[in-house]
C-alpha cells in the first residue's frame, strides 16, 4: 500500500463475502477489525484480524468501536436479511469521521430499482448521499457458488427454470469479489473510490448456460414458478426472473433500461478471473 490509500477497516458481518474480504484486507496489509452481532455464529477469524462483537443498532458502541480501532472506512457484509442495520452504522461512521462506507452490494446493479431487494439497496446509497458520507458499491451478478440454489438443484437434481433462460447475465467467484475489492480499496487514492460503482464480472452466462455446465447429468425443466415450501423460493425465482428481464447483467442500469455500462475488472491488473466451471469444480 501507498502512503496515500486507506489502511484501517471494520468489516461488518462474516458471513458470505465477510470472512473472504477479511482474509483479502490482511493480505494487502490492511489493519481489520471485524465486527459480529451477538447472535453470529461465526467465533473463527482470520490470523491478524481483531474482533468485537456488537448491537449493529447501538450507535454509540459502533461509535467508540470505530473510534478505539482508527477505522478510515466501513465495509458492511452484512446479508440481505438485515440491511436495515446499515443506518444506525453509517450514523456512527459519519460522527467519527469515517472516509468510506462500503455498501452491502455484491449482487445484480439496484440504483433506480422502485422495489424489492434491489431497492432497498439503492435507498441506502441515497441515504448515504444524503448524509454526503462518501460511498462505494460493487456489483458482481451472481455468486458463481449459489447456481447451484438458484437452479434450485437440490429440489429435484434437476436445473428448474421459471422462464426461458436464455439471456445473458454476470457471474462472480467469491474468491474474486472479495479480492477484487480488497486490491482497490488498498491500492487507489481514496479520491478515486468515493461516490463510486464498480462492475465486475468472472463470466456472463445464462441460465440455461449454468445448466450446461452440468453435462448430461442433470435435465433441464420448465416449471411456473418454485414451490412454496422450497427453501429460498422467493428468492431463486426474484434471480431467475431478474436474468430473464435481461436485468442480471453488471453493465445494466435501470435508470436507463440499457445496458451499456463499462467493466471495472481492469483495475484489478494481472489477475486472471475464475470461470463458473472452475469454482464450482465441473
Amino acid at each position: 500500500m501507498s502512503q496515500n490509500t486507506f489502511k484501517s477497516f471494520a468489516v461488518l458481518g462474516a458471513g458470505t463475502i465477510g470472512v473472504p474480504l477479511v482474509e483479502e484486507l490482511l493480505a494487502n496489509g490492511a489493519s481489520v477489525v471485524v465486527m459480529t452481532r451477538p447472535s453470529s455464529k461465526h467465533r473463527s477469524f482470520p490470523a491478524g484480524a481483531k474482533h468485537v462483537t456488537v448491537d449493529f443498532t447501538d450507535i454509540p458502541a459502533l461509535t467508540a468501536h470505530f473510534r478505539e480501532h482508527n477505522v478510515e472506512v466501513v465495509v458492511s457484509a452484512i446479508n440481505q436479511e438485515h440491511l436495515d442495520v446499515q443506518l444506525p452504522s453509517a450514523e456512527a461512521a459519519k460522527s467519527v469521521g469515517v472516509k468510506l462506507y462500503v455498501a452491502s452490494e455484491y449482487g445484480l446493479p439496484s440504483e433506480g430499482h422502485k422495489e424489492s431487494l434491489l431497492a432497498a439497496k439503492s435507498e441506502f446509497i441515497e441515504y448515504l448521499r444524503a448524509m454526503r458520507l462518501p460511498y462505494l458499491r460493487l456489483y458482481v451478478g451472481l455468486f458463481m457458488e449459489f447456481i447451484p440454489e438458484v437452479l434450485a438443484l437440490e429440489y429435484n437434481g434437476r436445473a428448474n427454470l421459471t422462464g426461458k433462460g436464455d439471456k445473458g447475465g454476470s457471474v462472480t467467484a467469491i474468491s474474486d469479489a472479495a479480492g477484487y475489492l480488497a486490491y482497490v480499496l488498498t491500492h487507489a487514492p481514496p479520491g478515486d473510490l468515493e461516490n463510486r460503482t464498480f462492475r465486475i464480472q468472472g463470466e456472463r452466462m445464462s441460465l440455461r448456460d449454468m445448466a450446461a455446465l452440468y453435462g448430461e447429468k442433470v435435465q433441464v425443466v420448465h416449471i411456473p414458478r418454485f414451490p412454496d415450501d422450497l427453501q429460498g423460493a422467493w428468492l431463486k425465482g426474484y434471480l431467475q426472473s431478474q436474468f430473464d428481464a435481461g436485468s442480471a447483467s453488471v453493465t445494466y442500469s435501470a435508470l436507463t433500461d440499457t445496458d451499456v455500462q463499462k467493466l471495472d475488472n481492469d483495475l484489478w491488473p494481472g489477475h486472471r478471473w475464475k470461470t463458473a466451471k472452475e469454482d464450482l469444480g465441473l
